[in-house]
C-alpha cells in the first residue's frame, strides 16, 4: 500500500471543504515515503504540500481506466491544478480545525476506521497489505483522524449554517412565481414507419406505402391505437403510440412543426423524417399550470440550499486563502 493508495482511501470518508484562518501547521506523515518518492509542490502557512497528495487529488478526478491514457496533456495539467487546489484548500481547513481545537469523536473515528478495513475486504487481507507495503495502522489512523477534522471544519463554517428553512423557500416561491409555471402539455401518439439511415434507397417507397395504408386505415374509422399496433414499426406500437405528455417545443422536428396547427383528435397526414415516415395524433391539450407550494416545496428547499452551501463556501474559501500565506514552487505553477 502506498501513501497514495492510503491517501486515496481515506479521502471519500469527509466533504471536500477548504479554508482556514491563523492557522495551525499540519503534521508530518505518521510513516514518511521513501527519500525522492514525493516532492513539496507548495507552503501554505510553511507546512508542506507534498506531491502524493495531490496525486491522490487527482485521482479522484480522473477515471483509473483513462489515469494517463486517454486524457490530453492541457486537460491532465488542468486537472492537476484542479487538484493542487484542493488540497491547498484542506490543507487550510485542517489549520483551522486545529485552531480550533476540533477533533471527532471516538465513534466518528471507529466508523471510518471500519469503513476504511472493509473497503480492502476485512482486517487480515487489510493488515497484510500494510505489511506488503511496508506500512502501519498508524499512518492510516492518522490520515483519518486528519480527514475528520477538515469534515468538522468544512461542516462548522459551511455546512451547519446554509441550510434554507420551510418559510425561506415558500418566501422564494412568492416572489418568483415565473419559475414555477409547468409549459402547457400535449398528449401525443405516434405511428411510425421505421427506415434506418443505412437501408437501400428501396426501403423508403416501401416504408412509405405502408404509412399511406395506415393513413388509409385511420380514414376508414380504424382506432389510432390498433392503427398504430398494427402497422408502426417502432418499440411505440405496444403503447398503441403513446408517446405520454409532452411540453409544447419539446418535440423534434418535424413532429413540432405537426403538432402547431393540428386540431384534438385528428390524426396528421403522412410525414417524413430522417428516421422514416410518421402519423401524428394530439388528444389532449393541458394549458399551462402553476405547481403548488406543496408539489415543489421539497426540491425548492434542497435545491436553495444547495445555492447557499456552494456560496458559503466559496466565500470562505476566499476569506481563508487571502489571509493564508501560500508558496507554489515552480514545478507546481
Amino acid at each position: 500500500m502506498t501513501r497514495v493508495a492510503i491517501l486515496l482511501l481515506v479521502l471519500p470518508l469527509c466533504a471536500t471543504p477548504a479554508g482556514a484562518q491563523r492557522p495551525v501547521p499540519s503534521h508530518p506523515p505518521a510513516t514518511p515515503p521513501p527519500a525522492g518518492a514525493v516532492q513539496e509542490v507548495a507552503l501554505v502557512n510553511g507546512t508542506a504540500v507534498t506531491s502524493d497528495r495531490v496525486a491522490a487529488a487527482l485521482s479522484t478526478l480522473i477515471p483509473q481506466e483513462s489515469f494517463h491514457r486517454n486524457v490530453s496533456a492541457e486537460r491532465m495539467a488542468a486537472l492537476r491544478q484542479q487538484a493542487l487546489s484542493t488540497v491547498i484548500d484542506e490543507e487550510l481547513a485542517y489549520q483551522d480545525g486545529r485552531r480550533q481545537g476540533l477533533k471527532g469523536s471516538d465513534a466518528d473515528f471507529k466508523a471510518a476506521w471500519a469503513q476504511t478495513v472493509n473497503r480492502y475486504g476485512g482486517a487480515t487481507r487489510f493488515d497484510a497489505a500494510l505489511r506488503k507495503a511496508g506500512a502501519s495502522r498508524a499512518s492510516v489512523e492518522q490520515e483519518i483522524r486528519r480527514r475528520l477534522i477538515i469534515d468538522l471544519s468544512f461542516r462548522q463554517a459551511v455546512m451547519d449554517r446554509c441550510s434554507v428553512t420551510s418559510d425561506e423557500a415558500a418566501r422564494f416561491y412568492r416572489e418568483h412565481p415565473e419559475r414555477f409555471i409547468e409549459p402547457e402539455q400535449l398528449h401525443v401518439h405516434a405511428i411510425t414507419i421505421s427506415v434506418d439511415p443505412s437501408s437501400p434507397s428501396e426501403a423508403w417507397p416501401a416504408a412509405k406505402a405502408r404509412a399511406d395504408e395506415a393513413r388509409r386505415a385511420l380514414a376508414r374509422g380504424m382506432a389510432f391505437a390498433e392503427a398504430a399496433r398494427t402497422y408502426s414499426t417502432d418499440p411505440g406500437r405496444a403503447s398503441g403510440g403513446d408517446m405520454g405528455l409532452v411540453h409544447r417545443g419539446s418535440l423534434a422536428s418535424p413532429f413540432e412543426t405537426i403538432v402547431q396547427t393540428l386540431p384534438v383528435g385528428a390524426p396528421s397526414d403522412v410525414v417524413e423524417s430522417i428516421y422514416g415516415y410518421h402519423i401524428v395524433l394530439v388528444s389532449e391539450v393541458k394549458p399551462p399550470q402553476k405547481k403548488t407550494l406543496e408539489q415543489v416545496e421539497a426540491t425548492l428547499t434542497k435545491d436553495l440550499s444547495a445555492t447557499r452551501c456552494a456560496e458559503r463556501k466559496d466565500a470562505w474559501l476566499q476569506g481563508l486563502r487571502a489571509s493564508a500565506h501560500i508558496q507554489l514552487h515552480e514545478a507546481a505553477r
